[in-house]
């Protein structure tokens, strides 16, 4: 090597380790503590954890003033998962510098983390608590547009936790942006749009990728199911059993999806197949059945259920669907028998104390137990507008009107759009002679989901109060 090229080295050196300590600056403050600070990434990366640490001690007596220093110690400790020992110096690193975004990056981090392992339900206070005060750290880091995913993702997740659900989406859309083929952050973003009532922006985020990533198609079918989009949701409840072939909930909701597209025979035929590979399971049984009964066919429903009943005699679910198919058959004796031997299972099940007294009450029969019966369901399950329609109505069968009023009116009030209830409040205000009151009360019958009620019988009954009405 001639001296020249000697000379020419040196210099280059030279330069490079003053551009080094010129960079450092933002770092650590002096060229021991750079060294040090330097030694510590070069020591950590050889696996001598102890080495680094000392380095980084080093450093930070050189230098102690440094908010740089103790930060790089906060996150080396993070990494080790020393949480404690992360936190004291990511503070002593804001005191003296507020601004020192890598100890927000590490408080934001650890207190994520702390929020994960509460219990909101339980604990909800606390969970809030710890959950603001690591938002209000990475929110500080996730300001600047070179945030990593790291702070990103924690903060999404908060955001989601805490039901802030429009910033969640901004935050996971900035994932997305960084990482758009990557399932899990697309997941986390379908569930922040819907959490803001989104569900198109929901479901587009998952579809654009279902055929590459089938594990997605399952949340993907549930927003569509929310959707209303039954048949979609059938498509990719297919797909994600093709993943899954032995998964039961899957299929429970592919059944569900397609009753509610009202495929009614196809579900049938899944139902029974459901049944055949899980005979343990008597949630099949019952949507076979109800797949039959909207498609017509009430006796092979029964002779779907029935054994299935008697296979499960203390499955309350599926006695209540027995006892609810034989009210639909006409059979209302087996109905009445088959709620009264849930109850004698289940004595505190508000949904069969209800269901026992409305019907009882349709009867005109067993009165005064049918009002003990809702009253009992009501106990249970105080303001639930079905059971105060179904005590309004025993009271208006009774021939008590102003009992029956007293519960139809507020269960009218809060279901507006349910034929029934407003057809029962129409027939007490006809008979109270309220008959302007009765004619809208049955015009709304007219115009919501009337479910079960006689249309043309409604329009008779608004003809013949309009007649009485004054001119």
């Amino acid at each position: 090597m001639t001296r020249r090229t000697r000379r020419a080295r040196i210099r280059l050196a030279t330069t490079g380790v003053l551009l080094l300590l010129t960079a450092a600056r933002g770092t650590a403050q002096t060229p021991n503590a750079y060294f040090e600070f330097l030694m510590a990434r070069r020591l950590e990366a050889l696996g001598d954890q102890a080495g680094a640490l000392a380095a980084l001690e080093r450093a930070a007596a050189a230098d102690p003033a440094s908010a740089e220093v103790r930060a790089e110690i906060a996150a080396f400790q993070l990494r080790r998962d020393r949480r404690g020992e992360a936190e004291t110096a990511a503070r002593e690193a804001l005191e003296l510098n507020d601004g020192n975004l890598e100890a927000h990056r590490v408080l934001g981090l650890l207190y994520a983390a702390q929020a994960d392992t509460i219990n909101a339900n339980a604990a909800p206070e606390k969970f809030l608590a710890v959950a603001r005060d690591a938002i209000q750290h990475l929110e500080r880091v996730a300001k600047e547009p070179t945030a990593g995913i790291d702070v990103l993702f924690s903060l999404g997740r908060l955001y989601l936790r805490t039901g802030s659900a429009r910033p969640a989406v901004d935050t996971f859309v900035r994932v997305v942006t960084q990482n758009p083929g990557s399932a899990q952050a697309r997941l986390f973003l379908a569930q922040a749009y819907a959490a803001a009532e989104d569900l198109k922006s929901a479901i587009e985020t998952l579809d654009v990728i279902v055929e590459d990533e089938p594990r997605v198609a399952s949340t993907l079918a549930q927003y569509q199911e929310q959707a209303g989009l039954f048949k979609e949701a059938v498509d990719n409840y297919t797909r994600a059993l093709a993943v899954e072939p032995t998964n039961r909930g899957l299929k429970v909701r592919r059944i569900t999806a397609l009753i509610a597209a009202r495929e009614y025979a196809r579900a049938a035929t899944l139902a029974a197949e459901a049944q055949a590979q899980h005979a343990d399971d008597p949630r099949f049984p019952r949507l076979g059945a109800r797949a039959l009964v909207e498609n017509g066919d009430v006796a092979r429903a029964l002779a779907v259920l029935e054994p299935s009943a008697r296979a499960f005699p203390k499955d309350a679910a599926t006695q209540f669907a027995l006892a609810d198919l034989y009210n639909d058959a006409g059979r209302d004796a087996d109905a009445e028998r088959t709620l009264r031997q849930i109850l004698e299972i289940e004595p505190g099940n508000a949904q069969v104390l209800n269901y026992l007294g409305y019907l009882l009450a349709e009867r005109g029969r067993q009165l005064d137990e049918a009002v003990r019966l809702v009253e009992r369901a009501l106990d249970l399950d105080p303001g639930n507008p079905y059971y105060l329609d179904s005590l309004g109505w025993a009271h208006f069968r009774r021939g008590d009107l102003d009992a029956a009023e007293k519960y139809l009116a507020p269960a009218a009030t809060q279901l507006p759009r349910n034929g029934e209830v407003q057809n029962h409040l129409g027939d007490l205000l006809a008979r109270r002679g309220r008959w302007a009151e009765a004619v809208e009360a049955w015009t709304r019958v007219l115009e919501s989901e009337a479910g079960d009620v006689d249309r043309a019988e409604v329009q008779k009954k608004i003809e013949g109060a309009r007649s009485r009405l004054p001119r």
